[in-house]
């Protein structure tokens, strides 16, 4: 029995740190996303149509008030600035700059 409640443990720590790498790596492509009004407008049809969904309709409420608030949370991430990694690597010496 104690073997069978470590196995459990060690899945349910697993389980939380996949989820956290999956939150780290879809915060960033949310942020990053080249429309973000289009993304947002996706996310909600697409929240909606899997909470009204047959396969959700067993869950308990508590289930789909997680899914809503983890999906409701990706609403609330902004667009991230602009990188230019050449701009970020030669500063002042960017030779594009130096025409302007």
């Amino acid at each position: 029995m104690d073997d069978e409640i470590a196995a459990l443990r060690k899945e349910v720590e697993h389980l939380i740190a996949m989820h956290t790498a999956s939150y780290v790596t879809l915060t960033s492509l949310v942020a990053t996303h080249p429309h973000p009004e289009h993304f947002q407008l996706h996310l909600i049809t697409a929240l909606e149509g899997v909470l009204g969904s047959e396969r959700l309709a067993k869950w308990t409420d508590d289930q789909k008030q997680i899914v809503r608030r983890v999906v409701e949370t990706f609403q609330n991430v902004k667009p991230a600035p602009m990188i230019d990694p050449l701009k970020a690597a030669l500063g002042d010496r960017d030779p594009r700059e130096q025409g302007r």
